[in-house]
């Protein structure tokens, strides 16, 4: 590997410098694609030797990554009384989300290039749906609509379902107007009045109450965030509040802690779901750390979801979150610690290291009828789209 990127800047050397960046990210991506492709095989020979069964759905993953949603949309069609055969791509195979799923579907691990391959298969006509957990395809040197990606639409018998994860500003840009307009797409959080469809489960956990330690989930994916945390910290150890750990979960920016936070901030990279799901469930709080001073953030009250909601629904983490974005997810102070300024996170983690036990069942509670409600929706949208 090492030889082909010698190789491989080398020959980049004699293209423009707009034009040498991309090229190179293309070009390394090549022996991954081609991994892929070569891991792909056994289940491309599988799936096209078994044989659909009656009412049954084929979900769509195109991408390496989203994995997590994929319990909670296969729970929606099991519960319509369907069967689910998955396709995801072979990365799902030796790090899967459904540890603790009851009846996980029959999964085919499948790159880019052959799921092209089977969606187009005579046999694809037997299933009810198709179904795309992801209206794009933003991996392997593509970054497109999963349909114009595929150059045709999949022909199961009643057609085509997807979700749109990023409403604004792809759904005009891929030219996927007429698919919300004939009611085939989804939305996590029904934005621009498409429907939501929200898979907050994650298997059968056992939901806990608070623990000893007050400890917080935090999602750390921009820089201007890091110092916001690491200042927090330092202005609650001021006030003498140090009995407090935040765990920032999964993969981040940051690449150290700061000496004088050490034993407050941990971060664990990019780890396996069996110990994620770990993390969610010994946690008492969850910090998305959604910034309104960050420009790119306002998409998370417009056009898109943070995946920090599924986990909050999930699992029955009480959040601390910024007004400006609390009530785009249904937020408020009966179900979550709301704070008006970024200053006031300081006030809104103290709140919580010192809240009560009653009142921390008090927002679980309510966070649950909230992740029914919001459950029991989404499965009417679904059942409405098919019983039409």
């Amino acid at each position: 590997m090492r030889i082909y990127r010698y190789i491989v800047n080398f020959y980049c050397l004699f293209f423009p410098a707009k034009q040498r960046r991309e090229k190179r990210q293309k070009l390394l991506l090549l022996p991954e694609i081609r991994r892929k492709n070569l891991r792909s095989k056994p289940s491309y020979r599988q799936f096209s030797n078994l044989p659909v069964q009656d009412r049954s759905i084929l979900i769509v993953e195109p991408n390496p990554y989203h994995f997590e949603i994929l319990p909670g949309f296969c729970k929606y069609f099991q519960d319509l009384g369907y069967l689910v055969d998955l396709i995801a791509q072979p990365n799902l195979k030796t790090d899967s989300p459904f540890i603790k799923y009851e009846h996980p579907p029959e999964i085919f691990y499948l790159s880019p290039k052959y799921q092209k391959e089977v969606l187009r298969l005579e046999k694809i006509k037997k299933y009810e749906y198709v179904f795309f957990s992801t209206s794009v395809l933003w991996e392997d040197n593509v970054r497109d609509s999963f349909i114009n990606f595929l150059g045709y639409e999949p022909r199961a018998k009643n057609g085509l379902l997807m979700v749109e994860h990023n409403v604004i500003p792809f759904v005009k840009e891929y030219g996927h107007e007429k698919y919300v307009e004939d009611k085939r797409s989804f939305t996590l959080g029904g934005q621009q009045n498409i429907p939501i469809l929200n898979p907050h489960y994650f298997g059968d956990h056992t939901i806990t109450s608070r623990s000893i330690l007050t400890t917080f989930v935090a999602v750390v994916n921009e820089h201007k965030n890091e110092t916001f945390l690491f200042e927090t910290c330092r202005a609650l150890i001021k006030k003498s509040i140090s009995n407090f750990k935040i765990i920032i979960a999964g993969r981040t920016t940051i690449s150290e802690i700061p000496e004088d936070l050490i034993g407050i901030i941990s971060f664990t990279g990019k780890t396996k779901f069996v110990d994620l799901w770990e993390i969610y469930n010994r946690s008492d709080f969850f910090l998305p750390m959604l910034n309104p001073e960050i420009g790119t953030h306002q998409r998370y009250r417009e056009g898109t979801v943070t995946g920090s909601w599924q986990i909050i629904l999930g699992f029955l983490k009480p959040a601390l979150i910024h007004s400006h974005f609390a009530g785009y997810y249904q937020l408020n102070g009966d179900n979550s610690i709301i704070f008006d300024s970024n200053e006031a996170l300081v006030n809104a983690i103290e709140e919580a290291i010192f809240m009560k036990q009653e009142n921390y069942t008090f927002l679980q509670e309510n966070l649950k009828t909230l992740s029914g409600k919001i459950y029991q929706d989404s499965l009417e949208n679904l059942k409405n789209r098919i019983t039409k």
